[in-house]
């Protein structure tokens, strides 16, 4: 704040008073310049934090639930959230017109799309036998690394991993994190050759292919 008289930044505060409305939050202030000693009022506002619907995805499952933000908190794909007692992660944002977004303000946004960081990931993994696919899912912890190049182990199958599909694209070549991975995709090796990981105990069930 500055004094409207010589524009100095040396304010006392003289009184303040706190309102409250149904959207703000309202302080009302008696000020002091401490140069020039004008006497002076100022009136400060703030939005109030709004809910905001959140959708959380859980594997194959989701919920909804919401979060306070204030309207002009700005929203990025990737930004974590606490929502209730865990966290989220940005995956989407819809805006208020139903487009999806990558980051805008809480004001512009309809629905928050999120995964929960809270439980572990589920991936799916498929090994091609020359056109005879077996597939696997795995849960692995979300930060665990995939590269491309990786042998690995589950069950009896040992293999090489190809290609990764990740939320956004698939990739032949680098690494991602499990946390945004779809599905692994992987050719069997027949020479022996020590494999990196055995994911044999995170088999969580029978999969399907999905492309």
């Amino acid at each position: 704040m500055k004094c409207p008289t010589c524009g100095s930044n040396s304010i006392q505060v003289l009184k303040s008073k706190n309102e409250d409305s149904k959207s703000k939050e309202i302080t009302k202030l008696l000020l002091k310049c401490e140069d020039c000693e004008n006497i002076f009022r100022e009136v400060v506002s703030i939005d109030k934090p709004q809910e905001y619907r959140v959708i959380i995805s859980e594997h194959e499952k989701s919920r909804k639930a919401a979060v306070n933000l204030y309207p002009d908190e700005k929203l990025s794909v990737g930004d974590i959230l606490e929502v209730g007692d865990g966290t989220v992660e940005i995956t989407s944002l819809e805006n208020i017109r139903g487009g999806r977004i990558d980051k805008g303000i809480a004001s512009e946004i309809s629905t928050i799309w999120a995964f929960s960081r809270d439980i572990p990931s589920r991936i799916g993994v498929s090994i091609d036998y020359r056109g005879d696919i077996v597939s696997k899912k795995v849960e692995v912890d979300r930060e665990f690394s995939f590269t491309i190049g990786d042998i690995i182990k589950i069950e009896n199958h040992v293999f090489k991993v190809k290609t990764l599909k990740t939320l956004e694209r698939r990739m032949k070549k680098g690494s991602a994190r499990a946390a945004v991975i779809r599905r692994v995709y992987g050719k069997p090796i027949t020479s022996k050759i020590n494999y990196r990981y055995d994911l044999t105990d995170k088999v969580v069930e029978k999969d399907t292919e999905e492309e």
